[in-house]
């Protein structure tokens, strides 16, 4: 469990594992993920919830990335914020930005999905549907594979037993769209690392009070 003195802001992509984590009794603020489609506006909420939770003596560690920049740039005039250095979610789970670069450099084409993610906006394929319901059946699949053409390979994010149906339910998918289904096995030990210490600032963006987070 984390101590009162470290409070945890994330969003729904990654809350479940922080969570987890962290234990009972831990302070998890859980952002609305669709806040990602606005970076300023991710910004500029976090920033509501900063000022809301700071005071002398706290960390307040954010189970974010860089997240389109929409980190950049937040500040605690209070308490010290610290969050992994790593692009998105994605690098989060894998544990680190440069693994995350390594898969994207090998197949630059892949759509990452968590077991939890395939009930949430962050699955892309159940988001396309929606607003085709006046286009005819036949059209639809045609119209989001286009829509999906830059990408070729869907990747499984799973731990050790957590996949359940998910590994069916993204199978089915990368039979209708096209795709090849690759597994990647999730890392923890940088969220991990975020919660419990030690922050290297290899891993780690480490700003103190009065420091805004800067691009990384």
């Amino acid at each position: 469990m984390t101590d009162d003195r470290l409070k945890i802001v994330t969003c729904n992509a990654l809350a479940h594992v922080m969570q987890a984590l962290a234990g009972e009794g831990a302070s998890c603020t859980v952002m609305d993920i669709a806040l990602h489609l606005k970076p300023e506006r991710l910004r500029e909420k976090l920033q509501e919830t900063v000022a809301e939770l700071e005071e002398p003596g706290l960390t307040i560690a954010f189970g974010y990335g860089l997240c389109g920049r929409g980190l950049e740039g937040v500040c605690s005039a209070k308490s010290t914020l610290v969050l992994p250095r790593v692009d998105d979610c994605v690098g989060a789970l894998l544990g680190s930005r440069a693994r995350h670069r390594r898969i994207l450099a090998d197949r630059a084409g892949c759509y990452f999905l968590e077991p939890r993610w395939l009930d949430t906006e962050l699955n892309i394929f159940e988001q396309m549907k929606k607003g085709l319901d006046r286009i005819p059946p036949q059209r639809r699949k045609g119209l989001i594979k286009a829509a999906l053409h830059h990408y070729d390979a869907l990747v499984l994010l799973a731990g050790h037993g957590d996949e359940g149906q998910a590994r069916q339910r993204c199978q089915a998918l990368a039979e209708e769209y096209d795709l090849e289904l690759m597994r990647r096995q999730t890392d923890l030990g940088l969220l991990t690392r975020l919660l419990r210490g030690p922050w290297s600032e290899d891993e780690f963006v480490i700003a103190p009070p009065g420091s805004p987070i800067p691009l990384f």
